[in-house]
């Protein structure tokens, strides 16, 4: 009995051991993050289940044209490569006229999905094992037993090769053939490693592919105005050297860490930050002067002017043929001529005035305005036609910039209309305060900024780094229609009394400054001529 339990112990052991074992690669398949500890640990175990000295995990690359190493161990030789770490060439699994490569075992294994076990790889004419003997020479090791193992995902498509070598027998350490138990555990292993594989292969490909939906996004908008290319990109970039620096920061800022996720979050909040600017017409967005819809309307009132023009040389000359009927003297061809050049000249004058206010990125003065009314009380003599429409007075009379107050709110309302779209979406948990950030781009901490009002306690660190990277970068650009760019001393001095004003974090606005991040910027974005700093 003493003996029957003194053999049946060991292999208890390590049946409990494989058990483990395999319980961990269970919890690591359903909570694991990291794809290269995980398969790590797939060729660890599967080579402990076939006493294997050595192994390989091979996985096909994205065009399926050859297999990549992604992991090697070799215990006797003390290799233990990770992925990443390997600079081995793949496997081909095409000879160059594009027939199986056959000659390869971990090829052949790919093209025909069968389980290859060999004895003793120097004794097989079956396959070709040039690199491996090569490899055994130049390292002084001998492979001999071998298994390799198709991995297969839930659609029966191969994604990769184990293959493991040189099998121990566990009393004298000589190398064995591969037995069937060994074999079954490591298909078993690969299947799962398949499992492992598909999964994290789909959750990287969706990642991708959201990632690159965003750009695309982004991207659209930005070229949505030949004025603002390249805003949403900088105003990115700009946030996430504001974020870097607040994490290194100690000691404003030393109880605040941004993690990863929420770092992935502002930098996504910002990629989409004028998502609501999709629906905003472009010619608002593009708006370079004050008459400007689709086109420059200064050229309608031009025309109309110009047809005044006529019309008044028409009724001189009308005037003038009937003086002649009436033999009337030269003096008094004369005056009709002086007074219909005169309101020629004013018509003239007032189309200069009109368009040089157009196109002014200047504040109109008082005295502007009261000209601009002047002139619209006006209109043609002979058809009574105004001189100006309703609508062209009243985009000739804004005051600053080239929008009215109809359109600056169609304008505002991009941010509401941001958090509106992005609320749509199905944020995963991590993410979940992206329409929030990027909605609040406009928002003031004192509660004057829109589209909510909303006040210090309500916009979190995030939107707070969003909104001063956004108004920095729009402050200094070289590309917005309705104002020339700032000089960085000048945009220094306004984001300052903003952050003085508490109208958005000091703090952050102090750090920005401090730390350099405007004159880094500045470096690469900005033109010598603006740079006076």
């Amino acid at each position: 009995m003493e003996n029957i339990l003194g053999e049946l112990c060991p292999f208890l052991e390590e049946q409990a051991r494989e058990i483990s074992e395999l319980t961990a690669i269970g919890k690591a398949l359903g909570t694991g993050k990291d794809i290269r500890a995980l398969l790590k640990m797939i060729l660890s175990i599967a080579r402990r289940f076939s006493r294997a000295d050595g192994g390989t995990l091979y996985l096909v690359d994205r065009n399926r044209r050859k297999l990549d190493f992604h992991v090697f161990h070799n215990d006797s030789l003390k290799i233990d490569e990770e992925p990443g770490n390997i600079n081995l060439p793949g496997v081909p699994l095409y000879h160059d006229n594009n027939a199986p490569n056959l000659s390869n075992v971990s090829s052949y294994v790919f093209h025909t999905g069968e389980i290859i076990k060999i004895d003793d790889v120097y004794r097989t004419n079956q396959f070709l094992f040039d690199g491996t003997r090569k490899f055994d020479e130049a390292l002084n090791y001998r492979s001999k037993s071998m298994v390799v193992i198709p991995m297969r995902n839930h659609e029966d498509d191969i994604i990769g090769i184990l293959q493991l070598i040189n099998s121990k027998d566990p009393s004298s350490g000589n190398i064995i053939p591969f037995s069937k138990d060994a074999q079954e555990k490591a298909a078993a292993l690969a299947s799962q490693a398949s499992v492992i594989l598909t999964q994290q292969k789909l959750i990287v490909e969706m990642k991708e592919l959201f990632e690159a939906f965003i750009k695309a996004i982004a991207v659209s908008i930005d070229e949505k105005s030949k004025h603002t290319g390249g805003h949403i990109q900088r105003v990115t970039e700009l946030s996430m050297m504001i974020a870097d620096r607040i994490n290194k920061n100690n000691t404003v800022f030393k109880t605040i860490r941004l993690s990863d996720d929420q770092m992935d979050e502002l930098r996504i909040a910002a990629l989409m930050h004028d998502t609501g600017k999709i629906t905003t017409p472009e010619h608002i967005i593009s708006k370079s002067t004050r008459l400007e819809t689709v086109f420059d309307r200064i050229e309608v009132i031009r025309t109309r002017l110009e047809l005044f023009k006529t019309n008044l040389k028409l009724m001189a000359t009308r005037k003038k043929l009937a003086l002649l009927d009436q033999s009337c003297k030269e003096e008094e061809m004369s005056r009709i001529d002086a007074v219909y050049t005169r309101k020629i000249e004013t018509l003239e004058t007032e189309m200069k005035i009109l368009s040089t206010i157009n196109s002014s990125r200047a504040p109109l003065s008082q005295d502007l305005i009261a000209r601009i009314e002047e002139i619209n009380e006006k209109s043609c003599e002979v058809s009574k036609v105004p001189y100006l429409t309703e609508d062209e007075f009243e985009n000739l009379c804004i005051i600053k910039g080239t929008l009215t107050a109809k359109e600056r709110d169609i304008i505002n309302s991009h941010a509401q209309l941001t958090e509106k779209i992005l609320n749509k979406l199905p944020w995963p948990k991590k993410l979940s305060k992206i329409p929030s950030i990027a909605g609040a781009h406009h928002e003031k901490l004192d509660g004057s900024g829109y589209p909510l009002h909303l006040n210090r306690e309500n916009i979190n660190i995030q939107a707070r780094i969003l909104a001063i990277a956004d108004i920095f970068e729009a402050l200094c650009a070289k590309d917005r229609p309705y104002k020339g760019p700032m000089t960085l001393g000048e945009t220094v001095t306004v984001l300052k009394q903003m952050g003085e004003d508490h109208l958005i974090d000091n703090d952050i606005v102090k750090l920005f400054f401090e730390s350099g991040i405007h004159i880094e910027y500045a470096k690469r974005h900005l033109s010598p001529d603006q740079i006076d700093l």
